[in-house]
């Protein structure tokens, strides 16, 4: 029995060098070997003090070293530093509460570099809605949802009257304020191969206009016609300067004013029937310009 209980007491000590040990008595024997529990005590004390005093008194002081059970902490001003010295023994309150398993003794305060927090700027508030625009886009809501619909729309136009005070511009397609132009959506939408079909159809008969928001939607309408409409201009700079190289012969003045209509009607959503002289101010400055000298 004594040779058993040799051959344990030499296992168990073979184990304890060299068999495999848990995670804390490993963190244990470094920490103990390395001296670093003291440095974390400290570093404890030192972290803890903004939670210990509060904001107001974190802002003029830093808590700099310990040595011991002695805290050391810098203020602005001698003033400060004589005035928190007065009142030491309720801050050690505080953060011996706070470090139960290592309390101070003292807090010793003595002028010192102390840096002004960074404030981060406070968010611009948000302006009030725009709410008559916010009842026109829930007209067609029935009355049971219109109150909450409502409050919906309202959070929006709010929302957008803000993005345009920070300088975003509307989105020539939607309307939207944005800062992309067009907004990023409306770049999707003007990819879309029937949005593009519509708009050559748009170029040779603007009425149509009226009867895309059947097929496309309201967004996709909106596309057509600010792709037509971009195209169009095109064309009317070309036979701009066409008319100017020849003198307005050739039948150029002519297709310039047929397709000044097509621009008219689109961009004021109006028939070419109803279109009046005065509308011509409306065009490109090119055009506008040939159009205006054969009168």
């Amino acid at each position: 029995m004594a040779w058993d209980r040799y051959n344990r007491e030499r296992y168990n000590r073979g184990r304890r060098l060299s068999g495999p040990r848990g995670l804390g008595e490993l963190m244990g024997a470094t920490l103990g070997t390395a001296r670093i529990a003291k440095g974390i005590g400290r570093a404890r004390a030192i972290l803890a003090w903004p939670g210990a005093v509060g904001p107001e008194i974190a802002r003029i002081t830093r808590a700099r070293t310990q040595q011991g059970s002695v805290l050391f902490v810098d203020v602005r001003d001698s003033a400060a530093a004589h005035h928190l010295s007065m009142q030491r023994h309720h801050f050690l309150k505080a953060l011996n509460a706070l470090l139960p398993d290592a309390p101070l003794s003292d807090i010793r305060f003595s002028v010192g570099s102390v840096r002004e927090p960074v404030m981060a700027p406070a968010p611009p508030p948000l302006p009030a809605p725009d709410r008559a625009r916010a009842r026109e886009l829930v007209r067609e809501v029935g009355e049971d949802l219109r109150p909450a619909a409502l409050r919906a729309a309202e959070a929006i136009t709010r929302s957008r009257r803000w993005r345009e005070e920070q300088g975003w511009r509307p989105c020539p397609v939607c309307g939207e304020a944005s800062q992309e132009q067009p907004c990023r959506a409306c770049c999707l939408t003007l990819e879309d191969p029937n949005v593009i079909r519509a708009a050559r159809v748009l170029m040779a008969q603007p009425e149509q206009l009226s009867a895309l928001p059947d097929t496309l939607g309201d967004s996709g309408a909106n596309a057509a016609r600010y792709l037509a409409l971009q195209r169009l201009e095109g064309q009317l700079d070309l036979l701009a300067l066409e008319c100017v190289r020849s003198g307005q012969e050739n039948g150029y003045r002519e297709f310039l004013a047929q397709q000044a209509g097509m621009y008219l009607s689109l961009y004021l959503r109006r028939p070419r029937a109803d279109l009046k002289r005065s509308d011509r101010a409306l065009l490109p400055e090119r055009a506008r310009n040939v159009l205006s000298a054969g009168r």
